[in-house]
């Protein structure tokens, strides 16, 4: 039986310190929730151009937004780790190649935008699974895909005012079980330990 690889425990174990540190990033899920709530008022209210542009500008204050609430809730998103900075760094730098896709599909169908939007937006949580720990972030992403897909497929169609409550209410799912488990590690005698060493 081979022995564990000394470097792949200590990648695991920054990574895990990492978690800690910033409570998983609670609050960035938190604010994509806000957002979509935001956006199915918007959707609702406003002539279907107007909407979707402000749709685009609130996604602004969506990382502002998360990294306050995670403060709030006991966790530093800016925690740094020389081994796992640059990767989260190039993760949330993903989405910027979302763009495209999002704008083509707002000038050619724009009752789709919502759909790409959530999908794409909501795909970006899957690596966070691995570099927290945590497996709310692939139920997120697993969910918003899954169950949108569902829904259009069934309907026949874009789901335009039903996409972002439908997205919100995936965002609460996956809060609640994050919750969960930032809360285990807050509370285990273990975590106290270490917490005295950071």
């Amino acid at each position: 039986m081979s022995s564990p690889d000394p470097s792949f425990e200590a990648l695991v174990a920054e990574r895990d310190r990492l978690g800690r540190l910033t409570r998983r990033g609670i609050g960035m899920p938190i604010a994509g929730m806000l957002y979509w709530l935001a956006v199915a008022l918007l959707v609702r209210r406003l002539p279907q151009s107007t909407s979707l542009v402000w749709a685009f500008i609130l996604t602004g204050p969506v990382f502002p937004v998360g990294a306050a609430l995670t403060r709030l809730l006991g966790g530093n998103l800016f925690a740094k780790s020389p081994a796992l900075t640059p990767l989260g760094l190039q993760l949330a730098a993903l989405q910027l190649f979302f763009w495209p896709v999002v704008i083509v599909v707002f000038r050619q169908a724009p009752d789709w935008t919502p759909f790409t939007l959530a999908v794409l937006f909501g795909s970006h949580f899957l690596p966070y699974w691995w570099l927290y720990g945590s497996r709310a972030y692939a139920l997120l992403s697993i969910l918003v895909a899954t169950v949108l897909s569902a829904a259009v497929l069934i309907t026949r169609s874009p789901l335009y005012l039903m996409v972002p409550p439908i997205t919100a209410g995936c965002y609460a799912v996956a809060i609640g079980m994050l919750w969960v488990e930032t809360t285990k590690i807050r509370h285990s005698p273990a975590d106290e330990g270490r917490r005295s060493k950071d």
